[in-house]
């Protein structure tokens, strides 16, 4: 069944292509921790001698917050506007991480700082960069939403060979203000220049933006997050997120135990980026074109190939490289996919709220998911245990993706 279009398409892509720019540059700076912190576990390790799973417990603290406090920094997304909340949190992101340079010899010095990322992460969600989108693009959300998360499959082709390079000749601390300053660099003057939406527009214009014209927080959150089909989307998400976002962020350390140099796994982890992008603009393509639930059980079965590659041929760059690219292409469909059905399912206005509390259960499945991972690693030092347990969650996921049923029938544009 096609999805219903609105508008056209084109028209959208000349009037806001800066706005998807912008947009994107934001989503690849939320990423750089994604991206960057599991080649920070060696030198850790060997500086302090912590364990795999402690040094993946600093980030399960960032997940906790997200999931907890993620519908109200969506809500105040909605009423505050894009705008004000990009600029704040491209601000607090080149601090915040630059401030785990000043990690300790006790574990509880890193997990300090990460309770002070997780108030970053908290504010840098895709659903800042996101709701800027579903403002302006109807018939073309499905391709401008995948250009804008490609911001995360850019950040993750060049942070770890970024990172690796900086570790390698600065040493971890410094390597940790480097990898925050180049970002802040890069994204914030594209940020200050082209980001906006809908409401920023009324608000910069002096328009009235009617607050009080629109339900509360707690009404909004019964009426749409506390609902069977939101939960049924939600849980679809955290399964295959605890699925592709730990493997893909400690790819390297899966890599080099599975018979590879560092190096070797470093620079296949780059493919992961170039077939994230691939992934994400072919669905997002799709996605304008047909039916958006049954695309993504497709997609979201891809990793079964993956894991059961990396578990029959270890050591093979050539497998490994392929296994890559799947969990790639997987990892650019799946926020994408997440993002559009959000817009599609629920109403737009509340499109921050309900996409925030969509993050928590993503942000938790990327803070549970590698801590358990090398969990397992620390417990039968190998990763394949794990690997087998990505199969039957790629296929929960895949059925409750199915049972979302039609799209509602209501109007797509922003009020």
């Amino acid at each position: 069944m096609s999805a219903r279009l609105d508008g056209d398409a084109g028209a959208e892509w000349r009037q806001h292509w800066p706005v998807v720019l912008a947009s994107s540059a934001g989503m690849a700076n939320a990423a750089i921790s994604s991206f960057s912190i599991g080649l920070f576990i060696e030198p850790l390790q060997h500086e302090f001698g912590w364990s795999r799973a402690e040094i993946s417990s600093g980030s399960l603290l960032s997940s906790i917050a997200v999931l907890l406090l993620g519908s109200s920094a969506g809500f105040m997304v909605d009423r505050l506007g894009p705008r004000r909340v990009g600029i704040a949190a491209v601000t607090a992101m080149a601090i915040g991480y630059s401030l785990l340079s000043l990690t300790g010899p006790s574990i509880w010095s890193w997990r300090a700082l990460w309770v002070l990322m997780a108030m970053v992460v908290l504010i840098i969600q895709p659903m800042v960069w996101t709701s800027a989108i579903t403002g302006f693009f109807s018939a073309g959300r499905g391709l401008a939403l995948a250009a804008v998360l490609c911001g995360s499959s850019i950040c993750s082709m060049v942070t770890p060979p970024l990172a690796y390079w900086m570790i390698e000749h600065l040493g971890w601390r410094h390597a940790f203000i480097g990898i925050a300053l180049c970002w802040f660099v890069a994204v914030m003057p594209l940020v200050l220049l082209f980001f906006t939406s809908v409401q920023d527009k009324k608000r910069l214009g002096r328009q009235t933006v009617a607050f009080v014209a629109r339900p509360g927080f707690f009404s909004n959150f019964r009426g749409e997050v506390l609902t069977g089909r939101f939960m049924r989307l939600a849980l679809a998400g955290f399964s295959i997120a605890v699925v592709v976002v730990p493997v893909s962020t400690t790819i390297v350390p899966i890599l080099s135990s599975n018979g590879l140099t560092r190096a070797k796994a470093a620079g296949i982890a780059s493919l992961l980026g170039v077939a994230s992008i691939a992934g994400r603009l072919t669905i997002g393509t799709l996605l304008d074109r047909f039916e958006g639930r049954l695309i993504a059980a497709c997609v979201v079965c891809l990793p079964i190939a993956g894991s059961l590659i990396l578990i029959g041929m270890p050591g093979s760059m050539l497998a490994a490289s392929a296994a890559v690219v799947i969990f790639g292409l997987t990892m650019g469909a799946e926020l994408d996919i997440l993002a559009y059905l959000t817009s599609r399912y629920f109403k737009p206005v509340n499109f921050g709220m309900m996409f925030g509390t969509m993050g928590g259960f993503i942000t938790l499945a990327g803070g549970t998911g590698p801590m358990l991972l090398n969990t397992v690693y620390d417990a039968t030092k190998t990763y394949v245990p794990a690997l087998w347990g990505i199969l039957p969650l790629c296929l929960l996921s895949a059925s409750l993706f199915v049972l979302l049923g039609p799209y509602p029938e209501r109007e797509t544009k922003q009020d």
